[in-house]
């Protein structure tokens, strides 16, 4: 029997995101059991940072970030009853400055945010974040929501903070990005097309992101946790 809140890997490539769902990977063995990159192809199969476009030629159209939750010296952290997404940059470990890194995934979040707070104008410069995690063992992938840089609970300065680290006795410079995660229940594959065709304020655009583009508003996705009512016998 088919679960209806998992994507087999073979249906990766026609599949509508939406919250909280599982995407399976393969069963090769090998990096092209990955869901990703067939889930959203042109993002790529490593990293945490997995933009579609090139990221040091600013020319992204949608941006992945995943989540492993396996690394506790930076604490990715979703709170899902308030929308609100702590996500940590790339720049790791000393050797580097602060936005040359590999990826180019601190640029990025360096120029999003930036323009997040540049108005309208600035904000349509800014490609959708979509947020995945893993749900368990394995190359399955769960999506999350997708997101918008920043918060209308924080400031321009606290949204974005350049924290330093130290390892070895050596300091280095990584971000802390908070973020918001949308109210948006499913991103239909139809956008998925439009935003790789240029065109993301097309008819499929979420309203929450066109919202949030065209007025800077955010519209969080909010899930209080449900009150679980107890009988009277296991009161008593």
């Amino acid at each position: 029997m088919t679960d209806p809140d998992v994507v087999a890997f073979d249906e990766l490539a026609l599949a509508d995101l939406v919250i909280d769902r599982v995407y399976r990977g393969g069963a090769a063995g090998n990096a092209g059991d990955d869901p990703l990159s067939k889930l959203l192809r042109g993002v790529g199969n490593q990293g945490g940072f997995r933009a579609l476009g090139s990221t040091a030629k600013d020319s992204a159209k949608l941006v992945v970030l995943y989540t492993s939750g396996a690394e506790p010296d930076w604490p990715d952290a979703l709170d899902p009853y308030t929308g609100a997404f702590t996500y940590f940059g790339d720049n790791r470990s000393p050797g580097r400055e602060l936005h040359d890194t590999p990826r180019k995934g601190n640029l990025l979040l360096s120029r999003a945010f930036e323009r997040t707070h540049g108005g309208t104008t600035g904000r349509a410069q800014v490609p959708p974040f979509l947020l995945f995690d893993k749900p368990g063992t394995g190359r399955d992938v769960r999506f999350r929501g997708l997101l918008a840089p920043g918060s209308d609970r924080l400031s321009g300065e606290e949204d974005l903070v350049a924290i330093w680290r130290t390892t070895r006795g050596q300091r280095f410079q990584n971000y802390r990005a908070r973020f918001t995660v949308l109210d948006t229940q499913a991103i239909p594959r139809s956008w998925i097309d439009q935003l790789i065709a240029g065109e993301p304020l097309g008819n499929s655009c979420p309203a929450a992101w066109r919202s949030w583009v065209e007025s800077g508003s955010y519209t969080p996705l909010l899930a209080p946790p449900t009150v679980i009512i107890r009988s009277r016998e296991q009161q008593q």
